[in-house]
């Protein structure tokens, strides 16, 4: 079978799987107990049943359809596979948002190439909107049946950004405040949605124009860089670096303002 196809036959698959975690995570957000917990010492940090739930569900399927492939979830799942590629999932990004009954949350189901270590399909449901963003590589970006792609903004003054903080922020908060300053000032505006997945997403959509932020890990990126990716859309750290899943700071952006972007990031290392 060739290396397209190889893609093609998990991207499909998952396509097809993915309402059932829409209704898994839809049912569980019905639920009145969402029993939160907490990971380590950061409170602001939780974890849910169905962060759980989904994860098992996903899981399970990957390991019954495609059992040689490597996985890497964010609840613990891990598998060491024999094939080239890597299932890299989150299964509810935005649990904050999800415990507090705010319909901004996603799952993000990405398939990394680990020998080129790039991300070559995503598949990201949005349960509360209904939606789901989609692609594999070579194909193109698409919002349900609809193809997407990012917005045509050239100065970044026209840009409405999107942006995340960490949960661990005690210790970079000057650096934090700075930037949201920074663009604020510079920008149409800048939103905050709690979930990067969603952000990425929106981003290879045309809603926003760029987005940045740190400290983040590979199952919130890979899903929704793949999709931004095929939407036309670029992706580097904050020093200009090459994107990878495992990088842990990045700007993405619609193309034409990406250079300007890395600008207003490094005038925090310049400033007095």
């Amino acid at each position: 079978m060739s290396y397209e196809n190889e893609i093609k036959i998990r991207y499909q698959h998952f396509l097809n799987f993915a309402p059932k975690v829409m209704d898994f995570l839809i049912h569980t957000h019905r639920d009145e107990d969402l029993s939160i917990s907490y990971k380590g010492n950061i409170e602001s940090d939780l974890v849910t049943k169905a962060d759980k739930g989904s994860e098992s569900l996903i899981v399970a399927e990957i390991r019954n359809a495609f059992p040689q492939d490597h996985i890497l979830g964010e609840e613990g799942s891990s598998y060491q596979g024999t094939t080239s590629f890597k299932w890299i999932i989150d299964p509810l990004d935005g649990t904050v948002n999800y415990s507090h009954r705010i319909p901004l949350y996603c799952t993000c189901i990405g398939l990394e190439d680990m020998e080129r270590r790039k991300p070559v399909m995503g598949i990201v449901p949005l349960p509360a909107m209904g939606q789901i963003y989609h692609s594999m590589e070579g194909g193109g970006a698409f919002r349900d049946k609809f193809r997407i792609s990012v917005s045509k903004t050239k100065e970044i003054k026209h840009a409405l950004l999107c942006t995340g903080f960490p949960y661990d922020r005690e210790d970079r908060i000057d650096r934090l405040i700075f930037n949201l300053r920074n663009f604020l000032l510079k920008s149409r505006g800048v939103r905050r949605t709690g979930s990067a997945g969603l952000d990425l997403c929106w981003v290879a959509d045309g809603k926003f124009d760029a987005f940045w932020e740190e400290d983040l890990k590979p199952w919130d990126m890979t899903a929704a860089a793949a999709i931004l990716l095929e939407a036309g859309g670029k992706l580097s750290t904050y020093d200009n670096n090459d994107f990878h899943p495992y990088v842990s700071n990045v700007v993405a952006s619609n193309g034409k303002l990406h250079d300007r972007m890395i600008e207003i990031l490094e005038e925090f290392l310049n400033k007095p």
